[in-house]
C-alpha cells in the first residue's frame, strides 16, 4: 500500500470512531451489541444504479484491526460480489456502496472467520475495517462466443482500442461528459501512464474484444485530488465510464516475441519453401 493510501485510511480520529461504543470489549460482546455495522464517511449519495451489486467486480483497499486495535492486515483486494471468494463481511460491506467512498465496517465472527483462527486472527474475533471502494466493474455485454482466448484479452504490453464515454458521477446521474471517443487506443502497462489510464487498465485487464463494461471509478483511479487538467473533472470526483473493447493488438512486439514467432513458424513448416 502506498504511504498516501495508508495515511488516508489510518487517521486516528476515524479509528476512534470505528471502535467507539465497543470500548475495546471482547469480540463476542461487540457482536452481540450490534452485529454487522457499516458507515460511509462521508456517503457520496450516488444513484442506486451506480451502487455496487451482486455480479459486479470491486477493487477495494483496506486496513483491518482487532478489538484491541492490533492491525492484522492491510492491502488491496479485487473480488466479484456474490462469488464468496472473500469473507462475507467484506462483500456485505461493499454491496450497495458508491465508488470512491471510505467505508468503516464492524464485522462480527459470523461474517468473518467464525470460530476458526486465521493467521493473526483469533477464533471468534470481531473484525474492524477501514476501507476505500476504488472501483466497481460491471460487464454489460459479454463477448461474442463467451470468454475469449487469453492471447486476445486486454493485458499489459498490449495496445487496446476502446469506444469510450466518461461522465462525472453526481447524485442525480446527469454529470458532465468529460470524454467521448469512438476509437481511443491505449498501450497498457506504460510505467508513466496517467492515473485515469491506470484506472482503465485495472478495470479492463482480462476483457475481450467486443466486450462492454461500465466502470465506476473513485478519485484514486480517476483524476485524484487535483482533477482533470481541463477542469471537466474536479478534484475528488468519481466518474462513470461506459466502454467497449474494439480491438486488442500488439503494435510493438518485443524482439523476443519476434524470435519466438519465427521459431514457431519454422517448427510448423512455414518456411519449407524458402530458398536463399
Amino acid at each position: 500500500m502506498s504511504s498516501q493510501g495508508l495515511s488516508m485510511l489510518l487517521s486516528a480520529s476515524l479509528l476512534s470512531v470505528l471502535l467507539a461504543g465497543v470500548g475495546c470489549q471482547d469480540s463476542g460482546a461487540a457482536a452481540a451489541a450490534g452485529g454487522f455495522q457499516k458507515e460511509a464517511d462521508p456517503p457520496l449519495n450516488c444513484s442506486d444504479s451506480y451502487r455496487a451489486r451482486k455480479g459486479d467486480k470491486v477493487i477495494m483497499e483496506y486496513v483491518g484491526f482487532l478489538a484491541d486495535q492490533t492491525q492484522f492486515d492491510s492491502g488491496k483486494s479485487e473480488f466479484v460480489l456474490g462469488e464468496s471468494k472473500v469473507i462475507s463481511g467484506l462483500e456485505k460491506g461493499m454491496e450497495g456502496q458508491c465508488a470512491g467512498e471510505k467505508i468503516v465496517m464492524v464485522v462480527p465472527p459470523e461474517y468473518g472467520y467464525g470460530d476458526k483462527s486465521a493467521d493473526k486472527i483469533p477464533a471468534g474475533s470481531t473484525l474492524y475495517f477501514i476501507s476505500r471502494l476504488h472501483a466497481i466493474i460491471r460487464t454489460t455485454k459479454e463477448p461474442k462466443g463467451g470468454d475469449c482466448n487469453e492471447a486476445t484479452k486486454a493485458r499489459p504490453d498490449i495496445d487496446v482500442t476502446l469506444d469510450i464515454e466518461g461522465r462525472v458521477i453526481t447524485p442525480n446521474g446527469d454529470g458532465q461528459i468529460f470524454l467521448d471517443k469512438p476509437s481511443l487506443e491505449i498501450r497498457f502497462g506504460k510505467p508513466n501512464a496517467i492515473r485515469f489510464v491506470r484506472g482503465l487498465e485495472s478495470s479492463l485487464t482480462g476483457a475481450c474484444p467486443d466486450e462492454e463494461r461500465t466502470l465506476f471509478l473513485g478519485p484514486d483511479l480517476a483524476y485524484g485530488s487535483s482533477g482533470k487538467s481541463d477542469g471537466r473533472v474536479k478534484g475528488g470526483e468519481s466518474v462513470k465510464v461506459d466502454v467497449r473493447v474494439v480491438r486488442v493488438r500488439d503494435k510493438k512486439p518485443t524482439d523476443s516475441k519476434i524470435a519466438l514467432n519465427f521459431l514457431e513458424t519454422i517448427a510448423n513448416g512455414g518456411l519449407k519453401n524458402f530458398s536463399g
